[in-house]
C-alpha cells in the first residue's frame, strides 16, 4: 500500500464532518426539528411556548439530557435518527458531530466486511446465508486484493454473482430433478409417460435462464477488474532517458543534447 493509499485509509475509518456536508446535515437536522415540533402541535395538542422546547429536547432536566446523550451514542449505528443527531446539537455539536462520525466509521466498517452487500441480497436470510457469500467474497479478495474502491466493489459485484449463479443452479437441479423421480415413479406405476407440462418447462427455462444471466453477470465483473487492473499498471512517461522498474533499468531514450531545442525533444 502507498503512502497516499495508506492516507486514505486512514481518513475513511476516521471520517471527519467536511465542509462540503455541513449544509446537507443542517438541513436534515432542521427536518428533523420541523416534523417532531409538528408533531407536537398537532398530535399532542402541546401549547406554542412548550412546542419549541421538546422539539428541541430542551425539556429534559440536565440528569436527562445525559441520560438520553449516553442511549444515543450506545444506540447501534442503524438506529441513530436526525432527530437524536438534532437533540445532540442543540445542547454540545461537538457530541452530535462525534455521534455523526460514529455512524459514519460503523457504515465503512459495514461495507469493507462485506455484510453491507450481503444485506442487499438477502431475503430472510440467516447466519448461514450470510456466511457463504462472505466465504465466496473472502476467496475472490485473497487471489485479488483490491487496491482501490472500485476494485473492492468489482469483487463484491462478482461474489454476488457467483452467489446468484449457484442458487439459481440449485434451484435448476432442484427442479429437473423432481420432475424426473415424478415421471419415473408414474411411469413404474402406471406404464406410461406423461408429457412435460408446459407450466414445468416455462419454470425449468426461467430458472436456466436466471443461471445464465448471473453467470453473465460474473464473467463480466471479472473482466471489468482485469481491465481496470490492466489499466492502472500502465506507466506513462513523457520523457526520461532511463526509467527504473522494480530491479530493472529501462532505457527509453537516447541521451538528448543539451542545446537541443524544445521541439526536438522526445514526446
Amino acid at each position: 500500500m502507498t503512502t497516499s493509499q495508506g492516507a486514505s485509509a486512514t481518513a475513511q475509518q476516521n471520517p471527519s464532518i467536511s465542509d462540503q456536508e455541513t449544509g446537507a446535515l443542517a438541513r436534515e437536522l432542521a427536518a428533523a426539528y420541523r416534523q417532531m415540533a409538528t408533531f407536537c402541535r398537532d398530535q399532542l395538542h402541546l401549547p406554542v411556548s412548550d412546542v419549541d422546547k421538546q422539539a428541541r429536547g430542551l425539556d429534559y432536566s440536565v440528569a436527562e439530557a445525559e441520560a438520553d446523550r449516553q442511549r444515543i451514542f450506545e444506540r447501534p449505528a442503524d438506529q441513530v435518527s436526525w432527530f437524536d443527531l438534532s437533540r445532540l446539537a442543540e445542547r454540545n455539536p461537538d457530541d452530535a458531530g462525534a455521534a455523526w462520525s460514529r455512524v459514519r466509521r460503523e457504515a465503512i466498517s459495514e461495507l469493507a466486511s462485506g455484510h453491507r452487500t450481503a444485506q442487499a441480497l438477502e431475503w430472510h436470510g440467516g447466519p448461514w446465508q450470510r456466511a457463504r457469500f462472505l466465504a465466496i467474497r473472502d476467496s475472490f479478495r485473497a487471489d485479488t486484493p483490491p487496491q482501490s474502491g472500485i476494485e473492492s466493489a468489482l469483487l463484491d459485484t462478482a461474489a454476488e454473482a457467483f452467489g446468484d449463479y449457484l442458487e439459481w443452479s440449485e434451484q435448476l437441479h432442484m427442479q429437473a430433478s423432481t420432475e424426473m423421480v415424478s415421471e419415473r415413479t408414474r411411469l413404474e406405476r402406471d406404464g406410461d409417460w406423461s408429457p412435460v407440462r408446459l407450466s414445468y418447462a416455462e419454470a425449468v427455462e426461467l430458472s436456466s435462464r436466471m443461471a445464465e444471466r448471473a453467470h453473465s453477470r460474473f464473467l463480466r465483473s471479472i473482466k471489468m477488474l482485469h481491465d481496470l487492473q490492466r489499466t492502472s499498471a500502465t506507466i506513462f512517461v513523457r520523457s526520461a532517458a532511463q526509467i527504473n522498474v522494480g530491479q530493472q533499468q529501462v532505457n527509453v531514450a537516447s541521451p538528448v543534447p543539451s542545446d537541443a531545442e524544445e521541439s526536438d525533444l522526445p514526446k
